[in-house]
This record gives C-alpha cells, sequence and structure tokens, in this order.
C-alpha cells in the first residue's frame, strides 16, 4: 500500500512510521505504537479507540492542533457526539471502512465537521491498530490542516473548488 505522491509530510512520516512498526503480515497494535518516534507531529495526532455492539469510535486522545481547529477540547468523546445527519454519517463511513477493511484510509478536501472554518482543506490518514494483530481496536490518526492561498487581489469565493479524494487499500 501506499499514499499518494502529494501527500503532505506528516502523512507521510506517520505512515512511514505505521509501516516501520507492523509486525510481518499483521496490523501493529497500541504496544507497537511509541509516541516519541513522532513527536514532531503529535499536536496533529489522534488515537480513536474502537467500541463493539454497537460499533462506535471514542476519542482517546485528541492533539492540540486539532483541538484548536474544532475550538473545543475533544479529548475523551464519542466521534459524533457533536455531530449529526450527513456530517455525522460521512465521518463514521471513513472509520468503519478502516475497522471494516483493515486498511488505512487517505483523504484531502473540505472539513466534514467543521465547514465553516478558514481552512481552504484538510488532509487526513486513518490508520488501523489491531492488539492482536488482526481486529481493529483502535484508529491511528493524523490531520493537517491547510489555509487557503488567496491570489493577489482575489477573495476565497473566487478560489476554485477544493479537490476531495480518498484512499483504501494496502
Amino acid at each position: 500500500m501506499s499514499i499518494p505522491d502529494g501527500a503532505h509530510g506528516d502523512i507521510k512520516l506517520l505512515f512511514d512510521y505505521w509501516r516501520s512498526i507492523s509486525p510481518e503480515g499483521k496490523i501493529p497494535g497500541r504496544q507497537h505504537f511509541d509516541p516519541i518516534e513522532i513527536s514532531q507531529i503529535l499536536p496533529n495526532l489522534w488515537l480513536i479507540e474502537v467500541h463493539r455492539d454497537p460499533l462506535r469510535f471514542w476519542r482517546r486522545l485528541v492533539g492540540s492542533k486539532i483541538e484548536e481547529f474544532a475550538g473545543m477540547n475533544l479529548t475523551g468523546g464519542w466521534v459524533g457526539d457533536r455531530l449529526s445527519g450527513a456530517r455525522l454519517s460521512g465521518v463514521h463511513s471513513f472509520l468503519m471502512d478502516v475497522v471494516e477493511t483493515k486498511q488505512p484510509n487517505w483523504r484531502r478536501g473540505k472539513s466534514l465537521i467543521r465547514f465553516e472554518k478558514d481552512f481552504a482543506e484538510l488532509e487526513r490518514l486513518y490508520l488501523p491498530m489491531a492488539t492482536d494483530g488482526e481486529t481493529v481496536d483502535m484508529i491511528l490518526a493524523v490531520t493537517v490542516f491547510f489555509k487557503p492561498q488567496i491570489p493577489e487581489g482575489g477573495n476565497l469565493n473566487e478560489m476554485p473548488g477544493s479537490v476531495d479524494r480518498e484512499f483504501a487499500g494496502y
């Protein structure tokens, strides 16, 4: 599996680290993950616990850059507890995809959560984690935010639409 060539450096860093800690033929677990190894991107990291029966996602740890974007403390709550409708189903579908396929999921596009923020778009990567090497019980994620590049004398409404790309698969 690879990620797009144009992926942000922090996305590449986490992806390469995740691959380096993966036991052969298995998914790495939390026991393999040492945050010190990637300390420079900790403000952009998420750790999301996977709970089953029913399938739900708990925000175990949320980096400071993500909380700054959200405008609130997000650590220690259910993913989606402040969302509804299409925004909730969009976020959950990406997380469920990681759990079901046991594959990373990459996306770059507009925020599904805080679309009114002044960021042109974001890029994020969800990586499966499994204590037993098989059953996804955690998702390690990184999110990078991009400010709009406004053309000289232009405004945000004149910017071309953002591209929303997804990547899932080994």
